[in-house]
């Protein structure tokens, strides 16, 4: 039997809901996917989930740094519009018996909030704790966030698994003891997940 397994921190963008900001770069902003571009808006994430600067900052930037002549209101519409529901992932954490099950985003301001609203996510009923980066200004993959999250749900990193579609925040999580998957699909998710043991 694989490891057990207590809680199960979701990811929101890529997980839960798919499309909207990384098809927003692809449509809108071929620039962004250079290597330089890729970079520039790495640092500006970092600043938008921290809360360093607005959202509408981190959209004027993207509009001054890669020439998308779209307005911030604009930018912000397309990208939740687009968002949609992982209605497999959905109802399997519906589901889960056993582990308590949070939810962790790294939000371009108050985004995560909206596009759980708007998509009509049932997150009192699905999540114990919602974490949104920007109200706490904190990040993945800080080791940090991760610890700050842990001791909120009272959890151990070895029995805290994180799903999440970036690497390099499941790395994060990995290099503070928790276990974790990388998000490609639900199919996948559940193939995965049979390594570890639910509590």
């Amino acid at each position: 039997m694989g490891k057990k397994i207590k809680f199960i921190i979701f990811d929101l963008g890529g997980v839960v809901v798919h499309g909207g900001y990384l098809d927003f770069l692809r449509h809108y902003c071929a620039p962004c996917l250079t290597k330089a571009g890729h970079k520039k808006i790495l640092d500006l994430e970092r600043e938008v989930n921290l809360g360093l600067i607005t959202e509408r900052e981190f959209y004027r930037e993207i509009a001054k740094a890669f020439g998308v002549h779209l307005k911030p209101k604009q930018m912000h519409e397309i990208i939740v519009r687009g968002m949609r529901r992982d209605r497999a992932l959905l109802k399997f954490i519906g589901h889960i018996k056993g582990p308590k099950v949070a939810m962790f985003s790294n939000s371009i301001g108050h985004m995560a909030t909206e596009v759980l609203r708007r998509r009509r996510i049932p997150v009192k009923k699905l999540f114990k704790k919602v974490f949104v980066s920007s109200n706490m200004h904190m990040i993945k993959p800080d080791a940090t966030a991760y610890r700050f999250v842990l001791r909120k749900l009272r959890a151990k990193p070895r029995e805290t698994l994180l799903v999440d579609d970036r690497r390099e925040n499941v790395t994060g999580a990995k290099k503070i003891g928790m276990p974790g998957i990388i998000y490609k699909n639900s199919r996948q998710f559940l193939r995965e997940l049979k390594k570890y043991e639910l509590r």
